[in-house]
Order: C-alpha cells, then sequence, then structure tokens
C-alpha cells in the first residue's frame, strides 16, 4: 500500500506537496484541517502521514499523539516543519512519532524521506505486460 496522506495548514504547500508524491507515484491527498483529517482517516489506511507541526488547531506533535492513542492509527507518522533539526527530532521522539523530515529539504527532502521509510510506491504494470 502507497497511500500517504499530507496534513498541513498551508494551502499552497499541501498542493505541492501532494502533487509532487502523486508525481512520484504514491497515492496522495491532503488535509489542511483536523476535520478533514478525520474525513481522510474514514476512507482507509495510509501507509505514512505526513504531519505539519506548527498549525493554527493542534500542534502536530498533539495530532501525532491523538492520532496514536484516540484513533489507534498504525500508519506511520511523520512530523513535518522548519523548526530547528534538534527540536524536531525531540518532538519527533516525545510524541511518539516514527520520524521526522525538515521542510528545509525542499520537495527532493520530502520525497526521499517518505521512499526511506515506506518504499518506492508501486508500479501499476498489468500482469499480461510482465508475462512476454
Amino acid at each position: 500500500m502507497s497511500r500517504v496522506l499530507v496534513i498541513d495548514d498551508s494551502p499552497m504547500l499541501l498542493e505541492l506537496t501532494v502533487r509532487a508524491l502523486t508525481a512520484a507515484g504514491y497515492e496522495a491527498s491532503g488535509a489542511p484541517d483536523l476535520t478533514t483529517l478525520d474525513q481522510k482517516l474514514a476512507t482507509g489506511p495510509f501507509a505514512l502521514i505526513l504531519v505539519d507541526v506548527n498549525m493554527p488547531e493542534m500542534f502536530g506533535d498533539d495530532v501525532v499523539e491523538f492520532l496514536r492513542q484516540v484513533k489507534n492509527v498504525s500508519s506511520k507518522l511523520i512530523l513535518y516543519s522548519d523548526i530547528s533539526e534538534e527540536e524536531l527530532a525531540a518532538k519527533a521522539k516525545n510524541s511518539g512519532a516514527d520520524g521526522y523530515i525538515l521542510k528545509s529539504g525542499g520537495l527532493e527532502g520530502v520525497l526521499g524521506g517518505v521512499m526511506g521509510l515506506i518504499g518506492a510506491p508501486a508500479l501499476n504494470i498489468p500482469a499480461a505486460a510482465l508475462e512476454d
């Protein structure tokens, strides 16, 4: 399964990140707020959920704890921010996140981080094409 959910309150960054993940072959979608997050979670499990740290409704590390403890989400939960790496690493560890990705690494950093955590997306090659 290569479904990825991005949670970020910045509409532009959310769209760019989802587009980059989709172009790389992941089934990516975005959630700009907690209401949309709940709706997306209802569509089925995700391999990885990328969570922005600084959001108006709730901090990302609190979202990670909520997803693990209240929603029983088993997806890889990754914090994503432009705060210092030391602070982000501490937030990831304290919240129970599976890791973190720095926004300063750009979209290439996000793609590399996601691939490193859940692998490259599966190619959708029809079985008949593999028989030749």
